[in-house]
């Protein structure tokens, strides 16, 4: 007979946000457990299991309450079970059917594994009109106590009664940094997995700076849709349900909401095809290719170099991607040529640019894009440079405040702005850095 596996496994999957994966999360100390279920129908006689271990977590506070459990059976009981339940809310007394939405409001889950032999080897849960009822009588940071009953499918149907009954020491209280008036701590629904819950102030701070950003980019936004320039990529602003584990003592980094480097804030634009200016950057590269087709058509080898610039160029005059986070220890780039400039802005903060750049996805010098990193707010004075065979690595450190009273501030703002250089300085030009520096000063 193989154990089960370890805790967080269906509930994990089915209830907690896609990018969550198993993990450290997932291993939390045993909980003593004087649960019991009597499981009839589906082939069995009326069962009685003793959940004697329980992994998982549960709060309740006068706005909300949630609970997480993994209950199992003694590891050498003659019928292994394993309970799964999730419930969500503070009213004493819940339904747990067969339909449930893991992102809405209030999410529930019921998964019930046997393993053994015959009826004895099955799995079941709520579905069609299948419900479980469930009602909890004691609920605090010590214990949690609660009754259920109802119908699940299995094998077939059976019915299902028991109770939940656990007690523990009282958990470390975990709090975030403060931000305006909101509560610090954290009520974790997400128990099990790799991340947590973010408290009410990450929650409020969160959706305050990504207002803040959009806001700041939004005039170059307008000012490139009304040239022929398409948005291609655009992230937009969704409410933080998750974070991090450990992440509450450490400057608050805005969850990554997409697959680009930035994480607060991603856009993309990319030149109209059927605009005069585009049409005459692709015919260099076409040009170059049709060089190439040629030169192999005649047995010939041709240097790449004229057609990989020829590339470059295209890309830098009709796309254009701009990322940018908060609160970064530091950002390093990867150049194959050691040719990158800084110049200060008006107002305060530098530009580092560097015209052969690796892209975030990898690859090397033939692959390389121009792009320009802005620096606002804390960082060292001056990116610091090694030299890496042609190239170098470039460093910029942040210097942060990691004192409790700054965790909830924009201490530094890093945009990398993928583009030509006369994109750049448009886009540039456009960004309101007004908003950007009321962001730093924190209003």
């Amino acid at each position: 007979m193989q154990p089960y596996a370890s805790f967080c496994t269906h509930r994990t999957a089915a209830l907690v946000a896609p990018r969550l994966q198993q993990g450290a999360g997932c291993l939390q100390p045993p909980i003593p457990s004087e649960s019991r279920i009597t499981v009839p129908g589906a082939g069995l006689p009326g069962e009685t299991f003793d959940l004697t271990t329980a992994y998982g977590d549960w709060f309740l506070t006068s706005a909300d309450g949630h609970a997480s459990l993994t209950l199992r059976t003694a590891p050498h009981a003659l019928h292994p079970a394993q309970l799964e339940i999730e419930w969500d809310g503070k009213d004493p007394a819940s339904t747990i059917r067969a339909v449930s939405d893991p992102a809405g409001a209030n999410r529930s889950f019921f998964y019930l594994q046997l393993q053994g032999v015959g009826a004895y080897n099955q799995t079941a849960q709520p579905r069609q009109n299948d419900a479980v009822a469930l009602r909890v009588t004691r609920m605090d940071a010590q214990s949690l106590e609660a009754t259920l009953s109802g119908r699940l499918t299995g094998a077939g149907p059976m019915q299902i009664a028991g109770s939940i009954k656990l007690h523990r020491s009282a958990p470390p209280l975990l709090t975030s940094g403060t931000f305006g008036q909101c509560d610090p701590e954290i009520h974790d629904k997400l128990a099990g997995a790799e991340w947590r819950s973010p408290s009410e102030c990450e929650v409020n701070f969160d959706a305050y700076v990504r207002k803040g950003l959009a806001a700041a980019m939004q005039p170059v936004i307008d000012n490139l849709t009304g040239q022929n320039w398409k948005v291609t990529g655009l992230v937009e602003a969704q409410s933080l349900t998750s974070i991090p584990r450990h992440t509450e003592s450490k400057p608050f980094q805005l969850v990554e909401q997409s697959m680009h480097q930035g994480g607060a804030f991603h856009v993309s634009f990319s030149l109209d095809q059927n605009s005069p200016i585009y049409q005459r950057y692709n015919q260099a590269p076409m040009d170059e290719a049709g060089k190439v087709v040629a030169a192999a058509q005649a047995g010939k080898n041709v240097p790449m170099d004229a057609s990989i610039e020829a590339a470059q160029v295209l890309e830098e005059n009709t796309r254009i991607g701009i990322d940018v986070r908060i609160n970064a220890p530091s950002v390093g780039v990867t150049s194959f040529k050691a040719e990158h400039t800084t110049r200060s802005l008006p107002d305060g903060g530098f530009v580092v640019e560097v015209p052969h750049a690796q892209r975030p996805s990898g690859g090397g010098l033939d692959s390389a894009q121009r792009v320009f990193y802005v620096f606002l707010g804390a960082w060292s004075p001056a990116p610091v440079s090694r030299v890496a065979g042609e190239g170098e690595e470039i460093t910029v450190k942040g210097n942060l405040n990691l004192s409790a009273s700054a965790l909830l501030k924009v201490q530094n703002i890093a945009i990398r702005i993928q583009a030509g250089t006369a994109q750049a300085e448009q886009v540039l030009k456009r960004i309101n850095w007004t908003m950007l520096h009321q962001l730093l000063a924190g209003r």
